[in-house]
């Protein structure tokens, strides 16, 4: 059976091209790494190195174990970070990360109720965008990642996590109060082929020019910018439009800002994603009621 500090020293001799490298990087003296070599060489019955003036080339047997090592240390790695967040879990500590519009609306009325309901449960709240969040959920880093997707985009689908839609909103369009057409109840995005444009986010962006083009035309952006305020700022000051969730003015709103609905609608769905193996754990479950609980209320307020 090979052992995990053996495979961590040879890793660190085949990255760092020398056995006086790797022992500054982990720590060792330059004999130890040498010994964890030589033990990792008898475990196999081959010689994984061989020399070249003052640096280590790998021999044909080391080529082949360097390949499977990165891939190996990962999945160790891997696992160790899962069980750790497991245990963390079972104490009643959950991460959660969420993209920045939800982190100002669903999560604080979510958190409200989970600690009114679950009173032992502590939180951790941090803030990406996906694919970002997602990675990290992957790493270990979150416990629950809120995230979303395009009606065309479709969800990611993964064996190794289990998404929960929350809501589905509308994207709006943004536009200054002196605007021609702010007295419309709604607008055809197809009128609109000749406005300059505020874009948003990587993904709304993407998001938009699609809709754009669907509707025959290309937009001419003018600005983008992650910053939702931001974003009404450079509308109202007549800039361009923008065409955005609806949810982001539901938290801040710019008083010479006009939404009205843009034809044809466009959506997204916001969803709870969390591992496979954490949907049974007490901890996940509570958060994601009240997350669902959340977004209930802030559909019932929308439509209100």
């Amino acid at each position: 059976m090979l052992e995990t500090r053996h495979l961590l020293t040879f890793d660190a001799v085949v990255r760092t091209g020398t056995l006086a490298a790797a022992a500054r990087e982990l720590g060792y003296t330059q004999p130890g790494v040498s010994q964890h070599i030589r033990a990792l060489e008898r475990e196999l019955k081959a010689t994984l190195f061989v020399r070249a003036g003052r640096m280590l080339r790998l021999s044909e047997q080391g080529e082949v174990l360097a390949a499977k090592t990165s891939v190996l240390l990962s999945d160790l790695l891997a696992t160790a970070e899962h069980v750790a967040a497991v245990a963390r879990l079972r104490d009643g500590l959950v991460k959660v990360c969420a993209f920045p519009s939800a982190n100002a609306t669903l999560v604080p009325a979510a958190i409200s109720k989970m600690r009114s309901d679950h009173l032992g449960v502590q939180l951790e709240l941090f803030e990406a965008e996906p694919p970002d969040s997602l990675a990290g959920l992957k790493k270990g880093d979150y416990d629950i990642v809120v995230t979303f997707h395009y009606d065309d985009q479709g969800p990611i689908a993964d064996d190794d996590t289990l998404s929960f839609p929350l809501m589905q909103e509308p994207l709006v369009l943004f536009m200054a109060e002196d605007h021609p057409l702010a007295r419309r109840q709604q607008v055809g995005l197809a009128e609109l082929s000749e406005e300059r444009w505020i874009a948003g986010c990587l993904q709304c962006r993407q998001e938009f020019v699609s809709a754009c083009e669907d509707a025959g035309f290309s937009p001419r952006i003018d600005v983008t910018t992650d910053d939702n305020l931001a974003v009404q700022s450079y509308v109202v000051a007549g800039l361009g439009l923008a065409m955005m969730p609806r949810m982001i003015q539901t938290f801040v709103k710019h008083p010479r800002l006009r939404i009205r609905p843009i034809l044809p609608s466009r959506n997204r769905t916001i969803t709870a994603t969390i591992l496979r193996g954490n949907r049974n754990l007490p901890a996940v479950k509570h958060m994601l009621e009240s997350l669902t609980w959340a977004a209930e209320k802030a559909v019932e307020v929308a439509n209100q």
